[in-house]
């Protein structure tokens, strides 16, 4: 009977040390990501050789990737046309990924005033419309932005500003939600403003671990054929830049604005895409090597950790429930995981 009361001890012992080292090293991990990054970042960001925007006016290809978008093809190029930038420096590409709406009706308007239309008839995904666009791209630089973004004037002109520096592959901006429009919109913007702190702080260490699909700019040498089924383009296009030891900087005085989701069902369908769109660059290997280690260490920082963060969470609170007899600490962590997630619902 010893035998066994002392095994049964022996096997809980076994249990609540396993529970022990999983509650704290996923604790330390959510800390990390949620705050230790940003403090490490902002400790040396003061160290860091940043990058300086100059005086730089190469050929700009502004490319507009379209799929049914009547609704705002019109206001986009009248704000691609009123852009603070030399016109005959511009080129404005509008690749309709087989549009069945009025778009390139629409859009054709726009011809006698200098804007080139690709109307591909086959819908092929994004992906492949900005590879054909881009091979039809007669600028220096390629400048990528969604149909439903609209430029404040001076804004291409700064993010270019910033490729005076050798060391810079691409830049990106302030791409503003109209919050107004979504029922979650204010939770929305909050993120953001969060998000856009650390991409300063990263834009000055080494390099942001991405782009706004928005509004970019980057060397046209630098881009490379995306595979036609990407799904995060703009990330994989970040991240060829990365690959090629090349800095992507993050202006916070460049402004564009953009619709919202308008409900919270379809911006829970697009961070669908998004997911899966994750678990695709992690196969591929879409990622700084280990052998950038400041670039790597900033990709798992802000990214793989980010990305592994449900699963952290489900850790926590299962090793959480596991240790509600080891005392209050432990009783206290399991309530307080339990009314964020209550919150979390309600909202």
């Amino acid at each position: 009977m010893c035998g066994k009361n002392f095994g049964a001890a022996k096997r809980k012992f076994s249990v609540t040390v396993i529970a022990l080292i999983l509650f704290w090293v996923t604790a330390g991990m959510l800390f990390y990501m949620l705050v230790g990054y940003s403090i490490v970042l902002l400790a040396v960001r003061r160290l860091a050789n940043a990058p300086v925007a100059g005086d730089y006016e190469p050929s700009v290809s502004l490319i507009i990737p379209a799929h049914n978008e009547e609704a705002v093809i019109a206001a986009k190029l009248e704000n691609a046309l009123a852009i603070d930038y030399p016109r005959e420096k511009l080129q404005i590409l509008v690749a309709s990924d087989g549009s069945s709406d009025n778009t390139i009706s629409l859009a054709q308007q726009y011809c006698d005033r200098g804007v080139a239309i690709l109307d591909f008839q086959q819908r092929r995904g994004k992906a492949s419309a900005v590879n054909d666009a881009v091979a039809q791209a007669t600028g220096e630089v390629l400048c990528l932005c969604d149909a439903n973004v609209m430029f404040a004037p001076d804004a291409l002109r700064r993010l270019v500003s910033w490729l005076a520096d050798d060391r810079v592959g691409a830049a990106t901006g302030v791409v503003r939600l109209a919050s107004e429009e979504s029922n979650f919109g204010h939770g929305e913007t909050f993120y953001y403003q969060l998000e856009r702190a650390i991409q300063l702080a990263e834009s000055d260490v080494g390099s942001l671990m991405g782009v706004d699909g928005g509004m970019y700019v980057l060397r046209k040498k630098l881009f490379r054929p995306l595979p036609a089924d990407s799904l995060l383009d703009d990330f994989a296009i970040a991240m060829q830049i990365v690959r090629q030891r090349q800095r992507i900087v993050y202006d916070a005085q460049a402004f564009a604005s953009e619709s919202g989701t308008p409900r919270a069902m379809q911006e829970f369908r697009r961070r669908v895409r998004m997911a899966a769109g994750v678990v695709q660059v992690l196969r591929r290997g879409d990622f700084p090597s280990p052998l950038q280690p400041l670039l790597f260490w900033q990709f798992v920082s802000h990214k793989l950790l980010r990305w592994m963060g449900p699963f952290l969470l489900i850790t926590m609170i299962g090793s959480n429930a596991m240790l509600l007899s080891q005392g209050p600490v432990y009783q206290g962590a399991f309530a307080a995981q339990m009314f964020v997630y209550c919150v979390a619902v309600l909202g």
